[in-house]
């Protein structure tokens, strides 16, 4: 075996170990990849997810910076670095992760870009450009739930609530469903006065996510709706 694919099988294999949720053989795995070849940009991105899936966010930002570094096309790399340096607050520096990724030639899933840097956006309450890019990866992706979701948060924003209302009901009807939609769904309709819409919302809610916050929030907001 040559030393590039000996790093190829122990990274895949670190990555197959952490979709399992084993940690420990996942992290040993990832280690000797890095030991064959310190500055694979493969290796060190998914040791840096490894990092951030044990809760070590600080031990990550190396192997990401190595993993963008010693490969430009990586742009997967660059998706989930931008990820990292948003969630973190550092705005500006993730969007050029992502503005990196989204001017890859090679990237053959540009609708993740869009959807990591719209998401990155909402944080800074630019809701016309998040608006942009989740409408870009809509238009290759049209039934993402991630982004239809992310498309009525914005639209509600907004207060687009009739919007916000056609976004969510694409977003149901791809299967999807959370706490925190079936709350955005009750506190629009009750936005657009439709009390018997928000109420069956709110059903749902309780019935498929009775211990969430959100089923708690909406119980109080309807209560005092009806006062």
């Amino acid at each position: 075996w040559t030393v590039d694919s000996r790093v190829d099988i122990q990274t895949r294999l670190g990555l197959s170990y952490m979709k399992l949720g084993r940690l420990e053989p996942a992290g040993l795995a990832l280690g000797r990849a890095l030991a064959l070849a310190p500055n694979d940009s493969r290796a060190n991105h998914a040791m840096a997810l490894f990092q951030l899936r044990v809760s070590d966010r600080a031990a990550a930002e190396p192997y990401f910076l190595l993993a963008v570094d010693t490969d430009n096309n990586n742009f997967s790399a660059h998706n989930d670095f931008g990820g990292y340096l948003c969630q973190s607050g550092r705005m500006e520096e993730g969007l050029a992760q992502f503005d990196r990724a989204l001017r890859n030639p090679y990237n053959d899933a540009l609708y993740i870009s869009q959807l990591g840097a719209g998401a990155c956006y909402v944080r800074t309450l630019n809701w016309k450009e998040a608006e942009r890019l989740f409408s870009l990866a809509l238009a290759q992706q049209p039934t993402l739930p991630p982004a239809l979701y992310q498309m009525a948060e914005v639209m509600f924003a907004q207060a687009e609530h009739f919007r916000t209302r056609a976004y969510l009901q694409r977003f149901f009807d791809t299967g999807a469903g959370s706490a925190a939609s079936l709350s955005l769904a009750v506190r629009n309709e009750l936005k657009l006065k439709a009390s018997d819409l928000a109420q069956l919302h709110a059903n749902r809610l309780r019935l498929e996510f009775p211990t969430s916050s959100e089923a708690s929030a909406i119980a109080r907001l309807m209560a005092n709706s009806n006062d």
